[in-house]
């Protein structure tokens, strides 16, 4: 029997309903809405911008700027959809010179929020308001207000509550919305920008001349003194920027910065030309920053492939690539100083000065010691060693101004038997060959031992609160992006608990005033960093615990090339029987490399 239903009916979606769904691609979070509409002031040709927000964004985020301003008669038209004055017809597509120009962004932030719109032009003397709530266009009223547009959004997301459960914290959020003033920012350095967090400037930086004036303000001079001027340019196409010194480059892509007409881009072409330049000055994990505007001709690329307009698609690829990688090698190799991946203990001797921003003052960050100790550290204790069976440590004092390291001691019983082993032999004074009723085993003789030291520390040697605090005549600045100081700001107070005194010095620098004695050879920039990565400081002062660990695992340990008599042999063995999780290494390398009699059997093909 054929069931009989009747198909439902089609019927066109309410301009609501379409906004929203537009919303749902382009506006993401609170950092896409300042995107969408700095871009909008960039394109009115606007010289100063102002950014105002409050809880990250979600509750109030205006974009204030000295543009062209927008007709009392247009205002009610700009929040419609697809309606632009940047496109004339459809050939304009495939040769766009604005920023924006699918006329989304505004219905689409008006859908999702409270909005209003202020502009005056600058041959009017009034201004005219438009205010946005529940989809409800309401009357536009004359205001007061200098040349120019003013967006205010607030309460964000208030009729999506779906989307505002994948929002982050505040600090998260307005730590991305300054990493898009700071794109935009980069990519316009001929435009001031103000960026203000409730009653506090993050940014006010002013009209530069060139990009490395902007750069500097932005990251400072630690990052600034080791970057190099790149060019290159074709019949079509001209690369202009800066490239750093391969000594500064991370294990995250944060600091790539790559504009193409003023638009900043993420393109998998331009990723690998980078790459290839760097081919040989880095390991392939490492993200060297980078600062590069390209300029080409429009009807050469294509921008309209996706709604956030962050891709694009060259007709001359091959061009850009060999462009962008010839210009940055050249400069690497007539600066680099000799350095490549073989050779990274140490940043090499420049061979010329960076050109950028030159003249600026001198800040030194040497350690200069005003008080040692501050806190007389406890009575700590060192046990003695004895290879190799891990036990509670004996009772002997130690120096405070070292770590507090502990080793563990161990007991030899040369009449316990290994069952299921039969002979153990030492190979080249590094490795243990174990031979077992069911096939051999090669053992890395002090990855073994480091491991069961690991497993066996006393706590109190990753206390690193007693060990007294020493504190700095003058403090060590730690340069960071504005981003990364807005998500650390909330978490330095909670830091002194742990002995670490560390407060923010200007929108993109942290002080560090104190730290705990036994953390002198700390990275503080990679901690800080990793911090502000993770908005996590519980997370961050685990990783410095575990790493005194794995030094302290380390340092006693057996080595490569120890000579071990039968008995230590015979004991460093009995750890991998004893003890769980030995398979590798506190640093993730293996212990052990296990063949069965019926694998080599296979591999003589017996």
């Amino acid at each position: 029997m054929t069931l009989k239903t009747k198909p439902p009916q089609i019927h066109q979606l309410s301009d609501d309903i379409a906004n929203k769904i537009a919303a749902g691609e382009v506006i993401e979070r609170p950092a896409a809405v300042a995107k969408e509409l700095i871009e909008n002031s960039i394109d009115a040709g606007a010289t100063q911008i102002t950014i105002h927000m409050a809880d990250g964004g979600q509750h109030l985020l205006s974009i204030a700027d000295n543009g062209h301003g927008i007709n009392k008669d247009d205002l009610p038209l700009a929040l419609s959809r697809h309606a632009t004055s940047k496109l004339q017809a459809a050939d304009d597509l495939f040769a766009i010179n604005s920023l924006g120009f699918r006329g989304e962004a505004l219905p689409s932030i008006a859908a999702v929020s409270e909005f209003e719109i202020a502009s005056r032009t600058h041959d009017n003397d009034s201004g005219y308001a438009l205010r946005v709530h529940g989809s409800e266009i309401q009357d536009v009223q004359a205001c007061s207000m200098a040349p120019g547009t003013k967006v205010t959004v607030r309460n964000l997301f208030w009729n999506v509550p779906a989307r505002l459960k994948f929002l982050k914290s505040p600090s998260a959020e307005a730590g991305h919305i300054t990493d898009v003033v700071q794109r935009m920012a980069l990519s316009h350095p001929h435009i001031a920008f103000e960026l203000i967090a409730g009653d506090k400037v993050i940014h006010d930086l002013p009209v530069h001349d060139h990009l490395g004036q902007r750069i500097r303000a932005i990251f400072g001079k630690n990052v600034t003194d080791q970057l190099f001027a790149i060019d290159g340019h074709s019949y079509t196409t001209q690369i202009t920027g800066y490239a750093s010194h391969p000594s500064e480059a991370k294990p995250r892509a944060k600091r790539q910065f790559v504009f193409l007409n003023g638009r900043y881009i993420k393109d998998k072409l331009i990723i690998a030309a980078i790459r290839e330049a760097y081919r040989g000055f880095l390991e392939p994990r490492l993200h060297p920053p980078v600062f590069i505007h390209i300029d080409t001709d429009p009807k050469l690329i294509d921008v309209n492939v996706h709604p956030t307009k962050a891709e694009v698609r060259f007709r001359n690829d091959r061009e850009i690539f060999k462009i962008l990688r010839n210009a940055i090698r050249e400069v690497l190799e007539k600066n680099s100083g000799g350095f490549n991946m073989l050779h990274t203990a140490a940043a090499p001797e420049l061979t010329s000065p960076p050109p950028v921003a030159p003249n600026s003052p001198v800040t030194s960050g040497d350690d200069i010691v005003k008080r040692t100790v501050v806190k007389a550290a406890e009575d700590q204790q060192e046990a003695l060693q004895e290879r190799f069976v891990p036990q509670m440590p004996a009772q002997e004092t130690i120096d405070t101004s070292t770590v507090a390291e502990q080793q563990s001691t161990y007991a030899v019983d040369s009449n316990d038997d290994l069952p299921g082993i039969r002979r153990i032999v030492q190979l080249n004074d590094m490795y243990l060959l174990i031979e077992t009723e069911l096939g051999i085993r090669l053992v890395d003789q002090h990855a073994l031992h480091e491991k069961s030291i690991f497993l066996c520390l006393d706590p109190s040697v990753t206390d690193f609160e007693g060990s007294g605090r020493q504190e700095l005549l003058v403090p060590k600045n730690i340069e960071l992006s504005a981003a990364e100081v807005a998500v650390l700001e909330p978490l330095l107070e909670s830091l002194g608990e742990h002995g670490i005194e560390a407060e923010c010095f200007g929108p993109t620098t942290i002080l560090l005033r104190s730290h705990p004695l036994a953390l002198k050879k700390i990275n503080w920039q990679g901690f800080f960093e990793s911090m502000a990565e993770d908005g996590n400081k519980d997370k961050s002062i685990e990783a410095i615990r575990k790493r005194i660990a794995h030094s302290a695992s380390c340092h006693r340990a057996v080595k490569a090339g120890d000579k071990l008599s039968e008995a230590e042999q015979r004991n460093l063995v009995k750890l991998l029987y004893t003890l769980e999780h030995m398979e590798h290494c506190p640093h993730g390398r293996p212990t052990t490399l296990d063949l069965s009699w019926t694998e080599l059997e296979r591999r003589f093909q017996r």
